[in-house]
């Protein structure tokens, strides 16, 4: 099923390329932005011991932050991916991957809503199961994406990022992993908002030019002195 969504998801950004970015050059950008996403992925864990092979998951995302003008936004963002679904009822299930990373968006084509994406931060491991463990590290992440504008501060992102990183040692007795670590390749749709109030440009053809007082006793322009 991943295949079927990634290929409708590179359909839109392929699709939606040439048309100009209505948010980016028709309104002015509203400082702070908030995202979420949702998808599927292909996640594969790793260590020195054991090689797992990919697994499609469901992937979830937020992200949000401050628009550094038109070309560039920061922001922080958190990644999940489940393996095994969680169950409130019994705590011994439950397996999933997930990351908190600061990002950086870059729009490096002027007018088009295009956007690149890299951050770093920490991944987190959490397995529920009797044999299962936890585990931390670093991790990086590297995508792209396109806005798609609805309305003025809202739309739709449809995004592909690649994302990896070390989820750190265990050794418990009969388990020995070192070197853990996990890649994902996930496709996904974000809803988009834009919140605040947009900095007004400046008019067409530079500032206004703003007319001083006239000079007490200087007639104006076009009317004669003698009346």
């Amino acid at each position: 099923m991943y295949r079927e969504i990634g290929f409708l998801i590179l359909m839109l950004l392929i699709g939606s390329f040439p048309r100009p970015a209505r948010g980016l050059d028709r309104e002015d950008v509203r400082p702070w932005w908030i995202m979420t996403e949702l998808g599927e992925g292909q996640l594969q864990l790793k260590s020195d011991q054991v090689t797992g092979k990919s697994k499609a998951t469901f992937a979830f995302g937020v992200a949000g932050g401050h628009s550094l003008g038109k070309q560039v936004r920061i922001g922080l963002a958190a990644n999940g991916w489940l393996r095994q679904a969680y169950n409130l009822d019994n705590p011994m299930v439950g397996e999933s991957v997930s990351n908190a990373t600061v990002v950086v968006d870059a729009f490096p084509i002027r007018k088009v809503p295009f956007f690149l994406r890299g951050g770093t931060g920490g991944a987190f491991y959490q397995d529920n199961r009797p044999s299962g463990s936890r585990g931390s590290g670093w991790c990086w992440t590297a995508g792209a994406g396109y806005e798609i504008r609805f309305m003025q501060g809202f739309g739709l992102a449809p995004t592909v990022v690649y994302s990896a990183g070390n989820l750190g040692d265990v050794q418990n007795i009969g388990t020995v992993r070192t070197g853990r670590r996990y890649s994902a390749l996930e496709f996904k749709l974000g809803i988009l908002w834009h919140i605040g109030r947009p900095k007004q440009g400046s008019p067409p053809g530079g500032p206004a030019r703003v007319m001083g007082p006239m000079p007490a006793g200087r007639p104006s322009v076009g009317v004669s002195r003698g009346l």
